[in-house]
């Protein structure tokens, strides 16, 4: 009998008698012993799942993933989309803290990341943007390379894509996208799922008032998020939240082996030299073992998770290493460097609409009885808006800041995000202030997001203990421009309610107050409320290669090293203009490709 046939008789006696999808493992001492994997995928969320289902499809591959949390079908918050909130600061989130940011005033801030298979795909607010044209061109310009161009990452996010139009409750969507925009066949299910309100009513009118700021913008993912738009959802025809984990990992055959509730310590390297395809792991228990990978490790452990065990590794800054006692196998002084967030910041406004509440416990109900009603999206409003400053706007003026979008006319500055209305304080992912004592009283409550943040943070090791929480400097608002631009973003809104469509229903802001009009007013309120957007990117960046700069050449590779490439949103170079969860799944798609593409020469 050949090795090859031996290995695939192994696996086939493992998965004969369950069902189709990856095979589950609690404990290392569970794996079996008699089995090599191929490829070993560090991280079974967004990216994760993605490569390691795509390599699965050669059927002559064995794919082991290990992933720190629990499964996710123990999670019955991950499956209605309006119970989301319900994830945070519970087992499966990491639930970081960031040390003090001088931007913020000293304050700090909580840093959710989602800890079970599906990783922030099972945990995030599910909005699917892909971002624009100008972005994914400029990264492709950055990086040397074209494989992120726009034209070229486009056909990858779309056979990621199940785009599907109608919810759960058929509801008419005509206008508020367009499927040409697409993909229609892919693993991952996205709607445009929505709950009727006459503020949408009123939203959509100003676009044809003020036009030239806000006009409609059909369907957001057109490469040029612009003006008002309908929300779309990685939410599924069931009204069920799609995943990386439900739509990509359950569909893998028994190729896939999934070691869950296990933690990586680090990657070795294969004898002397700088082949990285040796992963230790341990499990809560101190249950420890290495695995060697035959062919690569991919390492998908996130923003945070990446460089953590590439420092761990030996694998970054030489002084940094030597301070926390490691040695420097791979000295990268951009190892979890870069990082950036989009800033947020909450407005809320007084309004006579009809409150968005409702008995949570009866719409649970009627979504476990016929998936309708309230739950079926995140939030209790349905719209983004996505604001592109004037080229002669204050911060871009004569003697003033440069465009950080680079002056690609299709990229928004800004995005405002709509919470809910009501006259309790909105539920959201981030920190946010206490509404003032005095406003008791039926609010309009969103966020008004800095797209394109110039400063930047870091991630560091905080001792030598590869499990302790890293040290997470956001380097939130260092930068005076991005002050400028929330403060700019916060007129345009004003300006939005002042329309003749909400002059009857909107007051003037209670957070910031009315009075809060100067430039030093409007910028000492920002600081006191921004908080970042969780859509953090950029610690293991990629660069082109030969660069002195970054973590990853295009083709995904560590630099100075054979073995190990990373896949996960840590080596986008920059924001993108919208979340991050569609550029994550094309990137994922990308490399993918390439590592398939590799093997099968």
């Amino acid at each position: 009998m050949t090795l090859h046939y031996l290995r695939s008789l192994a696996f086939l006696l493992i998965c004969c008698q369950l069902v189709p999808g990856a095979i589950l493992f609690n404990s290392p001492d569970d794996l079996p012993q008699d089995v090599e994997y191929d490829f070993v995928v560090i991280g079974g969320g967004t990216a994760g799942n993605v490569v390691a289902t795509r390599l699965a499809e050669n059927p002559e591959w064995n794919i082991l993933v290990i992933e720190a949390g629990p499964s996710n079908e123990e999670i019955f918050a991950t499956r209605p989309p309006g119970i989301f909130h319900d994830l945070l600061k519970t087992r499966v989130d990491w639930n970081f803290t960031t040390v003090n940011q001088p931007g913020l005033n000293g304050r700090n801030q909580s840093y959710a990341r989602g800890k079970m298979l599906g990783g922030c795909s099972s945990h995030n607010g599910m909005v699917y943007t892909t971002g624009s044209r100008d972005d994914w061109d400029r990264w492709a310009k950055v990086t040397d390379a074209e494989e992120l161009s726009w034209d070229n990452i486009l056909p990858l996010i779309r056979r990621a894509e199940r785009f599907v139009l109608k919810d759960s409750e058929n509801q008419d969507e005509t206008g508020h996208v367009d499927p040409s925009l697409h993909g229609h066949t892919g693993n991952l299910t996205v709607t445009a799922p929505y709950v009727a309100h006459p503020f949408d009513d009123l939203l959509i009118k100003t676009t044809t008032e003020l036009t030239d700021e806000f006009p409609y913008k059909q369907d957001m993912n057109d490469g040029r998020p612009i003006g008002i738009s309908w929300n779309q959802f990685t939410i599924d025809e069931h009204a069920e939240r799609s995943t990386s984990a439900t739509a990509y990992l359950a569909r893998t055959g028994g190729n896939v082996h999934t070691l869950i509730n296990t933690f990586v310590k680090r990657v070795l390297p294969i004898g002397n030299g700088l082949d990285f395809r040796k992963v230790e792991f341990m499990d809560a228990q101190g249950s420890s073992r290495k695995v060697v990978a035959q062919k690569e490790v991919i390492l998908s452990g996130g923003i945070f998770g990446t460089p953590q065990v590439l420092l761990n590794s030996g694998i970054g800054l030489r002084e940094e290493l030597a301070t926390a006692g490691i040695k420097t196998l791979v000295n990268n002084p951009s190892v979890g460097k870069n990082f950036t967030d989009h800033v947020a910041v909450l407005v809320v406004l007084p309004t006579t609409l009809p409150d968005t509440d409702f008995d949570r416990d009866q719409a649970l109900a009627q979504w476990n009885h016929n998936r309708t009603g309230r739950l079926i999206i995140p939030n209790h409003l349905n719209n983004l808006i996505w604001v592109r400053l004037a080229d002669d706007a204050v911060p871009f003026g004569e003697g003033a800041f440069i465009d950080p979008t680079g002056g690609g006319k299709n990229s928004p500055h800004v995005e405002f995000s709509f919470s809910q209305i009501s006259i309790h304080p909105p539920k959201t992912t981030v920190d946010i202030p206490d509404l003032p004592p005095d406003s008791n009283t039926t609010t309009v409550q969103m966020t008004a997001v800095n797209l394109h943040p110039v400063s930047r943070g870091s991630m560091s090791l905080n001792s030598t203990n590869p499990f302790g929480p890293p040290l997470i400097d956001l380097g939130i608002l260092t930068e005076d421009v991005d002050v400028a631009i929330l403060r700019e973003g916060i007129r345009s809104l004003r300006r939005l309610y002042s329309s003749p469509s909400f002059r009857d229903s909107v007051s003037d802001t209670v957070l910031p107050a009315a009075n809060v009009t100067t430039d030093e007013d409007l910028d000492a309120f920002i600081r006191s409320v921004a908080s970042p957007w969780l859509h953090g990117i950029g610690t293991a960046a990629m660069s082109p290669r030969g660069a002195d700069w970054g973590v990853v050449d295009p083709n995904f590779q560590v630099k100075g090293t054979e073995g190990l490439r990373i896949v996960d949103a840590s080596i986008f170079p920059d924001l993108p203009s919208g979340h991050t969860q569609a550029p994550t799944y094309g990137i994922a798609e990308l490399a993918s490709s390439m590592i398939a593409e590799a093997w099968n020469d």
